[in-house]
């Protein structure tokens, strides 16, 4: 399979559903965790263990549904035209692996090729930033050449 603009725009569109997808998750356990917490009433006395913990899981969801929100902000703004270098929003095959230069994902399958989607906030994306393709560069001892940044 050649990897084109198309395969870019159907990839954002995967990462897009995905964290959408993560997004209805964290909002399901909010809101299980607010039911249980007033299923349970008011706070027995001011060390309310079992409250508290409810509250506190309240507050992490709450903090992982903004990162999410800011993940979808991202990946809403990416074009969808190629990329002469390494930078936010591009697809970068190299000779071992594929980048997408998005938010911190992590390692997905799609379309039968594994995909690294990570953020600008990486150690490998600040070695690559700003290369071309037929650049090479090298990282946790390996040596990369790109072959294409779309």
């Amino acid at each position: 399979m050649m990897l084109n603009v198309d395969y870019k725009k159907k990839l954002m569109h995967h990462c897009i559903q995905l964290q959408q997808d993560s997004y209805q998750v964290i909002l399901t356990s909010m809101n299980e965790s607010q039911a249980e917490a007033n299923a349970y009433g008011p706070p027995k006395d001011r060390y309310d263990g079992f409250r508290n913990q409810q509250l506190r899981k309240g507050q992490l969801f709450e903090k992982q549904a903004g990162q999410v929100l800011q993940n979808l902000k991202a990946l809403n703004i990416i074009g969808e035209t190629s990329l002469s270098k390494v930078d936010f929003g591009a697809l970068v095959e190299t000779d071992r692996m594929l980048f997408f230069i998005s938010i911190g994902i992590g390692l997905i399958d799609f379309e039968g090729k594994k995909v690294a989607v990570i953020s600008t906030q990486v150690p490998i994306y600040k070695v690559m930033h700003t290369l071309k393709s037929g650049d090479k560069f090298s990282f946790a001892g390996n040596t990369h050449t790109i072959i294409s940044i779309i």
